[in-house]
């Protein structure tokens, strides 16, 4: 009976955390095969096309001044440094063409553990046909080998809703500034770039950046066209899309008539439009997003451009501005998608970091989290330190769970001998196995519900470690687990796991069938291979997990031990 409650506690918890997973955790996005190089060409030639004829309609007026108006051949770079990044903002069309995290470094795709060694003992590791990049920062504005840049919008590209006046785009602007290098003691500092054309028309865009955060204030004023399409930029925000890691996580985002919505580049169709008043829009992956914070009316404009799958589709998000076009003021917030980082804006940011179902632990077990790492320096410590915590939170369930254990061990023998007298009288078989129960005041079921409190638990810190960007590339123990976000790649705390998985079985299974022993040792040895791909960080939890509910095990034999001891 004990051995069928814990199988089904088992059972209940695996189906609902695969439930979880399949219709709730964020999915990988449809691959679409490669095409060869005549058909890119065609794709791309499409997609100009249609750009060109984007909703709302260019407004085909014939202005004069359009034929004064000269893109320019190449602008001057301004460079921008701050404490947290280094940025390039060209002159050629005012955009953003460079923007480095300095506090991020790019994460190591290469493959590493046992996978590793076991190609190389067998020949099966290929050859470095060139020598590897050395990582650096992390870089959100993406550079695609194969890609023309041409095919792809630069941050903050602006293009006015009259056709003939889309030379503006590329114009060349003013501006006396040289660089800006911020520090303490010069935390903000404006760039002003001014573009005067033919026929009155005028744009001005003053950037205002700070040297302890990732946002920028924009003030965009124009005048000569009324209305224009302001770009997020080609994948900007985006530093992984294609890894199997990140890959289900890319998406857009925003607030559109005071309503957040998500969508992931999978689910993307071409191109979508929806008009409202705009909140905010982002591109995010895993880690990172950009966001071009509005509030005010607009069109927000999303298209996606099938690539090979080296590089992954290509996502761009542009706002249409037609009311009080003159003179709008924006945000740029362009970084990592931490939860305080986000919030602190005051604009619904921190709903991109979806904690899933159990947000409401999730997020008390972060802060805590975040807490243990002020003194600890080390993610990996402080798991350990929250998953005493949360013990200690369940330790009364856990503790007249594992009583009832060892009570229902006591009456093993009555309860295979009434399984045995009554075997073909099912119904007498019940009567008579409650009847003992009510005698010895066991609960049949005290062992599954403290198993099934632990799921939530566990879901929750799952969703920690798979979205926050604090734990991304935090080591525990720097020669073997680099990254608690990612599996072990050495499958050393899978193996720990199910041996205390094993001994936490032997403790507490009442079974006297050698067959249903067989069984839970099978089921125990399936969870190695089961979640030897879960996060390290989630792995180090359910063991030590394991090993505090042993202890916790070995402490209630005692107690029962001690009480049954007469007093001499």
């Amino acid at each position: 009976m004990e051995t069928r409650r814990f199988l089904l506690a088992i059972s209940l918890s695996l189906i609902i955390f695969i439930l979880y997973m399949k219709f709730f955790a964020p999915t990988p996005p449809e691959t679409q095969p490669a095409n060869d190089a005549t058909n890119m060409a065609e794709t791309q030639k499409k997609v100009a096309e249609k750009r060109e004829n984007t909703i709302p309609e260019p407004l085909k007026s014939s202005n004069p001044a359009s034929v004064k108006i000269e893109k320019a051949v190449a602008g001057k770079d301004i460079v921008i440094e701050t404490d947290l990044i280094k940025a390039v903002v060209n002159t050629a069309g005012g955009v953003i063409t460079k923007w480095e995290l300095k506090q991020y470094r790019e994460a190591n795709k290469s493959e590493v553990g046992i996978g590793v060694i076991y190609k190389k003992i067998t020949g099966q590791m290929p050859k470095e046909e060139k020598p590897k990049r050395e990582l650096g920062n992390v870089e959100l504005v993406p550079v695609y080998e194969g890609v023309d840049r041409k095919d792809m919008s630069y941050p903050l590209a602006m293009v006015p809703l009259e056709k003939d006046l889309n030379k503006l785009s590329g114009v060349n602007y003013e501006t006396s500034s040289g660089s800006l290098l911020l520090s303490k003691d010069k935390p903000k500092e404006t760039l002003t770039l001014v573009y005067n054309g033919p026929g009155g028309i005028i744009i001005e865009k003053k950037l205002t950046f700070h040297n302890d955060t990732y946002v920028v204030d924009m003030d965009i004023r124009t005048s000569g066209f009324d209305g224009y399409t302001i770009s997020l930029g080609t994948d900007f925000g985006l530093a992984d899309k294609v890894s199997s890691d990140a890959s289900g996580r890319v998406g857009v985002a925003d607030v559109l008539d005071k309503k957040f919505r998500n969508e992931k580049i999978g689910d993307l169709k071409g191109e979508e439009q929806q008009a409202g008043s705009v909140g905010w829009i982002a591109q995010e992956d895993k880690y990172f997003t950009a966001v071009l914070i509005s509030n005010g009316n607009g069109i927000i404009s999303r298209k996606k451009t099938v690539e090979p799958k080296a590089i992954g589709d290509l996502l761009t998000t542009d706002l249409t501005v037609k009311e009080q076009a003159s003179a709008r003021t924006f945000k740029l917030f362009a970084g990592p998608k931490s939860y305080t980082l986000l919030e602190a804006q005051g604009q619904g940011l921190e709903q991109m970091v979806d904690y899933g179902w159990f947000g409401i632990l999730a997020k008390p077990m972060f802060w805590l989290l975040t807490k243990f790492y002020i003194f600890t320096k080390n993610y990996g410590v402080a798991i350990i330190l929250l998953t005493i915590v949360v013990r200690v939170l369940l330790f009364y369930p856990s503790l007249k769970s594992a009583t009832a254990m060892e009570e229902m061990k006591k009456i093993q023998p009555q309860l295979m001998a009434i399984r045995e007298k009554f075997k073909k009288d099912p119904q007498r078989m019940n009567q008579e196995m409650m009847k003992l129960y009510k005698e010895h005041k066991v609960n049949p079921l005290g062992g599954c519900l403290p198993m099934l409190l632990q799921l939530p638990f566990f879901v929750a810190l799952y969703n920690v470690l798979s979205v926050s960007i604090e734990l991304r590339q935090s080591p525990f123990l720097s020669f073997w687990i680099k990254d608690l976000s990612v599996y072990d790649p050495y499958y050393i705390l899978p193996v720990l796991m199910g041996v205390s998985m094993i001994f936490t079985m032997k403790m507490t299974s009442t079974t006297a069938d050698p067959q249903q022993a067989k069984i839970m040792m099978f089921m125990n040895i399936a969870f190695i291979f089961l979640f030897a791909w879960l996060p390290a960080g989630l792995l180090l939890y359910i063991t030590l997990s394991n090993v505090l509910s042993i202890v916790q095990q070995l402490y209630v034999r005692r107690l029962i031990g001690a009480a049954e001891t007469p007093a001499v």
